[in-house]
């Protein structure tokens, strides 16, 4: 019986400056699984720089696909491995990509950052830097309404005061 091929599922923005990323991980992720193949989730922007990379199995989000779709395609791949690599220095942004990796069913869970080999990271740790750049997302949005209502009612205040009683009536 012929066992099955490898897939690494790999999780990026693929822009065009991630293109060098990108390769030092596949590199280091093929020398730990030799044989593997590489599948990819990407947009129809990045399907090009994947292509260009020697990643050939591409699903392509947001070309007429919705998310569930592309998660059920990413999960029919079975990856034995799942590696998000971000772009950038260190590991912030990139709540998507970890969102995805969370959901997709990878075996094994990498982040690969760069000029760093990638690192296995467990599926708590990960679901725990979800949680925290959502919250911290959601934080920023409830700060900048509550700005943004600071300034509104500042704003009728002084209207009022400057108008007198009849300010708002126009």
């Amino acid at each position: 019986m012929t066992e099955a091929v490898p897939t690494i599922l790999v999780l990026s923005f693929a822009r065009r400056d991630e293109g060098e990323a990108i390769a030092a991980a596949m590199a280091a992720l093929s020398r730990e699984f030799p044989d593997a193949r590489f599948a990819a989730i990407g947009t129809p922007v990045s399907e090009p720089i994947l292509e260009g990379l020697g990643i050939n199995d591409i699903i392509v989000y947001g070309d007429g696909r919705t998310a569930r779709q592309a998660v059920r395609e990413a999960r029919s791949r079975a990856p034995q491995a799942t590696a998000v690599i971000y772009g950038g220095p260190g590991a912030s942004g990139h709540l998507k990509l970890e969102a995805l990796a969370l959901v997709t069913g990878g075996g094994r869970l990498y982040r690969c950052l760069p000029d760093r080999p990638p690192r296995p990271i467990g599926r708590l740790r990960l679901a725990v830097s979800v949680a925290a750049k959502a919250l911290t997302a959601g934080a920023r949005l409830a700060a900048a309404a509550f700005a943004c209502c600071v300034a509104l009612c500042w704003l009728r205040v002084a209207q009022m005061t400057a108008g007198g009683r009849d300010a708002g009536r126009a």
